[in-house]
């Protein structure tokens, strides 16, 4: 704790201290007669040590005050005994507190220097109240169940939903079931009692909607152990126009059209096979002839796949028509890397890359599947937007925004050896989110963005809404209007934050166009309790390893120090200098 004096009336030492040399400057003055003599630096040396007493004085001088009980240990859900045992025995007057969500937790305590957090710890909405202070986290064991999961919240019809997963300290012998609405179970897994085990559920989505699917876990005489929903979005598929232009034939395109052929897409192929000579094939698709690029005949596609050598040879009217189409009519590009991707070249839609020794990356997905990558990585740039990650954090696809467009790249090379392994979840993943992060948008005007579609009763659920309209009135299916917040930097783009009541699926809207609808799905705190543990033991062990090191405060009061030690030597001081020319 911090011992260094400060004044409470530190507003005045300015005035104090020119006063204090005005009349110190008197005294010298008034014993000018004296100069030469020792008297005379004696008695400007006791003027000056009383001026500067009183003037202390009136500044008032304080310290903290130190407190009678300076650490506290806040009690959350599942702490261990053991641990608060040792605290008391080494802390003897620790204080404790239980931790209550959504209350304050410092309120009538003015006087500390240490928080021990222990169990579960607090929700991270509650992190600010304890900013600044030197906190450590005791945290609780890892719960047994479902930790961690991933599945597609928003998947469309005749996809494959695919749920994976790690359950810790699972039962052996014990099931897991995919449910689906109607009570039927569709999948199901018999857990092998391994730590940290690797699960993994599917089933093939049929109907347009919004359904509750369920993961059921039942022991090994049929017994329900627990059931935890699974919400999902089914959208009607949106069948994509693309035009694939290629250089040369390659492998990674040839596996491309396919799988966007099969999944419903209009496909035209066009490749160079010699000087003027081209290749011309469809899926899906009347057959049309694509020369120049003209306006006319691009209108009509969604997303264009060039490699980088046709990128970078385009003609200045094909660039230019391709420029204003993607700028003006929201169409996407997207740049298959080669070696002629990363050689230096200046223009409106060209990317930054880094040379770096690493030819291979790991996908940040459930299955972390191995790609292979040009030895080259994407330079942080404000304008670019990742797409996917790779298990280190890196970028490996990305795009930019021009105009109403897209126009993205990647740094992976041979996507289809992901097939060629028997990969094929990770590949159409990985094909499916660049895709759709950068084809056509329709033109709604209105584009929701939220945090999670699942989220917990009474708790902060945040939104962010990109509109034209100058002042959206966002309300909740109740017809509460919710508070907006517009970004200071971009007009079009509102975040909001609302606190559901209502358990299962809920929608908010925008007054002025009632079409415009966010779903989300709400749960209480019973159903997925080993993901939300694990989660806020995360989040609290993050948080305090780094606030406990940084700007740690002391909310102490201060006490002023006893100004009588000061008064009696001013006195002493002017009885000196009054004293000493009466006896001489």
């Amino acid at each position: 704790m911090s011992s260094e004096i400060i004044f409470l009336h530190s507003h005045w030492i300015i005035p104090i201290t020119i006063c204090s040399l005005v009349v110190w400057l008197m005294c010298i003055w008034k014993e000018w007669v004296h100069f030469g003599k020792r008297t005379f630096w004696i008695r400007i040396l006791v003027a000056f040590f009383a001026i500067i007493s009183i003037a202390i004085i009136a500044l008032k001088p304080a310290l903290p005050a130190l407190p009678k009980n300076t650490k506290i240990a806040i009690l959350t859900p599942n702490y261990h005994q053991e641990a608060l045992d040792s605290l008391q025995k080494v802390y003897k007057k620790i204080k404790l507190l239980t931790y209550k969500e959504n209350y304050p937790i410092l309120e009538q305590l003015h006087t500390l220097d240490t928080i021990f957090v222990l169990g579960n710890g607090i929700a991270p909405y509650d992190f600010w109240q304890l900013e600044g202070y030197k906190t450590t986290f005791i945290k609780s064991d890892i719960p047994s169940g479902i930790i961690k999961y991933r599945y597609n919240q928003k998947a469309t019809t005749g996809e494959k939903i695919l749920f994976k997963g790690i359950y810790n300290n699972p039962k052996k012998g014990a099931r897991l079931f995919l449910e689906e609405p109607g009570g039927s179970n569709v999948d199901s897994i018999i857990l092998q009692g391994n730590k940290n085990e690797e699960i993994q559920l599917s089933t093939k989505l049929k109907i347009v909607g919004n359904y509750t699917f369920r993961i059921t876990e039942k022991d090994s005489l049929g017994n329900i152990l627990s059931k935890n929903p699974l919400p999902i979005q089914v959208v009607q598929r949106k069948s994509l126009r693309i035009l694939i232009v290629n250089e040369f034939p390659t492998f990674e395109t040839k596996y491309l059209k396919n799988y966007l052929a099969e999944n419903g897409h209009e496909v035209l192929v066009k490749t160079k096979i010699t000087k003027g000579k081209f290749k011309f094939e469809y899926f899906n698709t009347d057959r049309i002839q694509i020369g120049t690029f003209t306006e006319k005949n691009i209108e009509s596609f969604d997303l264009i796949i060039l490699d980088a050598v046709i990128a970078k040879n385009l003609g200045k009217t094909s660039k230019s028509v391709l420029e204003a189409a993607i700028r003006n009519q929201g169409l996407g590009l997207f740049i298959q890397p080669d070696e002629n991707l990363f050689q230096s070249r200046k223009s409106s839609i060209s990317f930054d890359f880094k040379r770096e020794k690493n030819s291979e990356t790991r996908l940040k997905d459930a299955t972390q599947s191995r790609v292979m990558k040009y030895p080259f990585s994407f330079k942080k740039e404000f304008t670019l937007q990742p797409i996917l990650y790779s298990t280190d954090g890196a970028i490996v696809a990305a795009y930019k925004r021009v105009g109403k467009g897209r126009v993205g790249t990647a740094i992976f090379q041979g996507t289809y050896e992901l097939l060629l392994d028997g990969k094929s979840t990770a590949y159409k993943e990985l094909w499916s989110d660049i895709i759709n992060d950068i084809s056509k948008k329709q033109n709604t005007g209105i584009y929701w963005d939220a945090s999670k579609t699942m989220t917990r009763k009474d708790q902060p659920y945040e939104f962010t809404v990109r509109t034209s309209i100058p002042d959206p009135k966002v309300k909740t299916q109740e017809g509460y209007r919710i508070g907006m917040k517009r970004n200071i930097d971009i007009p079009s783009i509102w975040k909001g934050k609302t606190f559901p009541k209502k358990n299962g699926w809920n929608h908010i809207n925008i007054a002025q166009d009632t079409t415009a609808v966010l779903n989300y799905f709400v749960v209480d705190t019973t159903v997925w309790r080993s993901n939300m543990i694990y989660h806020k033991i995360q989040a609290n062990s993050r948080n305090f390893d780094i606030s406990s090191s940084n700007n740690v405060k002391t909310n102490s009061p201060v006490e002023p120090i006893n100004p009588i030690g000061l008064f009696v030597f001013f006195i002493s001081c002017l009885g000196y200098l009054w004293l000493i020319p009466k006896i001489t």
